[in-house]
């Protein structure tokens, strides 16, 4: 019994963690029922492509959006740094 009740809420809690999905052009267009929250902006330079994703997810998830469709853009004159912000919704 003590080892259902542990299960049953180790399942409770991760239901509630869920992490925000990321959507690309086509599929933001496309879906109808959701409402935009704005833009949010990464003031850091990433080296990747995925570091930037994982800290827009983050972001995202800190802003309770369900969904992000990033925007990443390399500086000019620098070595491949990019600079990264999303459009948010809910």
């Amino acid at each position: 019994m003590k080892y259902i009740a542990i299960l049953l809420t180790t399942l409770l809690l991760s239901l509630n963690a869920t992490a925000a999905i990321k959507l690309d052009n086509h599929q933001a267009r496309n879906m109808d029922d959701v409402h935009s929250l704005g833009v949010i902006y990464i003031n850091h330079n990433f080296a990747t492509e995925s570091e930037a994703d994982q800290a827009l997810n983050d972001e995202t998830d800190a802003q309770n959006a369900k969904y992000y469709r990033p925007m990443l853009t390399h500086e000019p004159g620098s070595n491949g740094n990019l600079h990264a912000s999303a459009y948010i919704y809910r």
